[in-house]
């Protein structure tokens, strides 16, 4: 992990603020820890954030309703293909691009201390 991008412990307390949330809190959540970044730092963070969830086994990624199976660093790379060119990036819509076309493969599944999970 860049260290300019997030302390050990901002890694952890970000990750733990988006416990429970759809995918777009850990983008919208970057903007608290680090209001003056770009957006490829942006994406960067967004990425170490969601790597840590997926790793420690907090969540795991969904599409159409069926859980990915695929190693951890396929997953991610496939979202960051998907990722729309900033020109067409709509920061207030993350799910949405500017030509209104969804673009994220996946969302998150949140495993609960039941057991259980919780879809977003």
């Amino acid at each position: 992990m860049s260290s300019y991008l997030l302390s050990g412990g901002e890694l952890s307390e970000l990750a733990a603020q988006v416990g429970m949330c759809d995918v777009s809190a850990i983008w919208y959540k970057t903007y608290e820890y680090r209001p003056e970044m770009g957006c490829e730092d942006r994406k960067r963070m967004f990425f170490i954030v969601l790597r840590l969830i997926l790793e420690e086994g907090r969540a795991r990624l969904q599409t159409a309703g069926q859980l990915l199976a695929t190693p951890i660093p396929e997953q991610l790379d496939e979202f960051s293909r998907a990722w729309p060119p900033e020109d067409d990036w709509d920061d207030d819509m993350f799910w949405i691009t500017k030509s209104g076309v969804g673009w994220t493969p996946s969302g998150l599944v949140w495993k609960v201390a039941d057991g259980s999970d919780f879809w977003t």
